[in-house]
């Protein structure tokens, strides 16, 4: 394990905010998840980790890598604001298993499943900044989909790696649901020194499939 590096497309992110589309993760409506993600602290509290804060755990689906926050202005914030509207109202609303925990090359992570409903979800997404952006608006690869637990800040030995792993096989439940309802678009601050993430709010959060937004003249499924 080694320390963290925030990405800015397939570069080091070292400064500067940029706008994101996230699922954020409300511990208090997941109680279940709760108790998992206190478990993984609990069995790494002494282990070189900067642990996500509650008020900031999230799975990403999109980063803008191309242009800094601060250079898009208030009109195309709302412009893409409404396209993800528009992209994410066919969406259904979805539960998915968060977890195992898995000791990871920068951190921890929690593995999620299954995979149609998130992938789904990341396609609606991205097509909404491309259309607003460009094909090319991003350099970034979100991989997999997943939740990120702790990023690592020093690097450790490989039996300590191994350590770490036993530590979190042994956390019990090792799997808990997690409801997702919505999307929101965010301007992400990254602190490559402390390892941290925060942001704010661009607009409020896009519901999935909320039929009230339902283009004008459309026919709706009872």
């Amino acid at each position: 394990m080694k320390p963290f590096v925030f990405q800015q497309g397939q570069n080091s992110w070292e400064k500067g905010s940029l706008l994101h589309a996230y699922v954020t993760v409300d511990l208090g409506r997941n109680p279940e998840l709760a108790d998992l993600v206190r478990g993984v602290r609990a069995a790494t509290a002494d282990d070189p980790l900067t642990h996500v804060g509650d008020q900031w755990l999230h799975i990403t689906l999109y980063q803008l890598s191309q242009k800094p926050a601060a250079d898009i202005p208030t009109g195309k914030r709302q412009t893409l604001a409404a396209e993800l509207n528009r992209q994410l109202l066919p969406v259904e609303p979805f539960t998915i298993t968060v977890g195992s925990p898995l000791a990871y090359g920068t951190g921890i992570i929690f593995d999620l499943s299954p995979d149609q409903p998130l992938n789904a979800l990341r396609t609606a997404t991205t097509r909404a900044f491309e259309t607003v952006f460009g094909e090319d608006a991003t350099l970034y690869d979100t991989g997999v989909p997943h939740l990120t637990e702790s990023y690592a800040t020093d690097e450790v030995t490989l039996e300590h790696f191994h350590q770490i792993h036993r530590r979190l096989r042994r956390v019990r439940p090792s799997h808990a649901p997690l409801r997702v309802e919505a999307v929101d678009l965010v301007d992400v601050t990254a602190d490559p020194v402390n390892k941290t993430i925060t942001w704010e709010r661009v607009a409020p959060p896009v519901p999935l499939a909320d039929r009230s937004r339902a283009p004008e003249g459309s026919t709706q499924t009872p």
